[in-house]
């Protein structure tokens, strides 16, 4: 592979990006694992985009170039990587098709745009071409990793969720309310982020506890609004009530919990 070609494969996608560049694609089999099809199927939509027989969701890819390079040896083989643009518009034809795979891929895609998306995976982040320095602080808030659990909420908050909803305290939805209370000032990329590294399972449940994935800056920040908030809970005789009171409190854009904060 040449030394200007950045590689990282994870969970079975490859991910490409020029170093001189910052162009960045995908291997014709991760981008079918990411659109939830075979191989083939993805071969053949890129051979009808040859021969201009492609899909009219797909007409805009036509003129362009669709490989970001030739043939480039990879372990086990060889692949030609397919552009970011060109990966976008077959996923979104498969996104079209109901395909939930590239649904999910898109979610987590969209926010932070493809080209940022691939250029994390693989590690390149020249000045030029990064994010803005807020950006990256915020992503950086949201580990790759989970941390070992400890204790953030005391039982009394639960308690506390509990009674203003007067659902049982095994029955109410504690995950809605977090993201409601304490985790809204997550931005788009973080949100993206926390889906890509602890996503949402069939069960409707992360196999992580989100606040494993936070930082350890980020917990220590937030420490003192989860014991305001829980001082607001005990105050308060409903959901709706708690809602005024936290409004009252913060404002309703809560993300300015975290304004001029820098993880640098």
């Amino acid at each position: 592979m040449s030394d200007d070609i950045l590689r990282q494969e994870i969970d079975g996608v490859e991910y490409f990006t020029i170093a001189s560049t910052g162009e960045s694609g995908m291997s014709q089999r991760g981008l079918s694992r990411l659109c939830g099809v075979g191989l083939r199927a993805v071969q053949n939509l890129l051979d009808n985009l040859t021969k201009k027989t492609a899909p009219h969701w797909l007409q805009s890819l036509v003129e362009g170039d669709l490989y970001l390079t030739k043939k480039t040896a990879v372990k086990g083989g060889e692949t030609t990587p397919i552009k970011a643009q060109v990966c976008w518009g077959v996923l979104r034809y498969y996104e079209r098709k109901g395909r939930v795979e590239a649904v999910r891929a898109l979610d987590a895609i969209g926010a932070i745009g493809i080209n940022s998306f691939i250029q994390a995976k693989t590690g390149w982040l020249p000045e030029q071409y990064q994010s803005s320095p807020k950006q990256r602080q915020q992503i950086s808030r949201i580990l790759s990793t989970p941390q070992p659990w400890t204790l953030m909420f005391e039982s009394e908050f639960e308690e506390n969720l509990a009674r203003l909803s007067k659902l049982h305290k095994k029955h109410i939805q504690n995950g809605k309310y977090y993201w409601e209370f304490i985790y809204n000032w997550m931005t788009p990329e973080e949100k993206a982020k926390l889906d890509i590294v602890n996503p949402v399972l069939a069960n409707g449940r992360r196999k992580h506890k989100i606040h494993q994935m936070l930082s350890s800056q980020t917990k220590q920040r937030l420490s003192p609004h989860v014991t305001s908030v829980l001082i607001l809970m005990k105050s308060a005789n409903s959901v709706a009530e708690l809602r005024r009171l936290v409004q009252r409190q913060y404002g309703v854009d809560q993300p300015n919990l975290f304004d001029g904060w820098s993880l640098e």
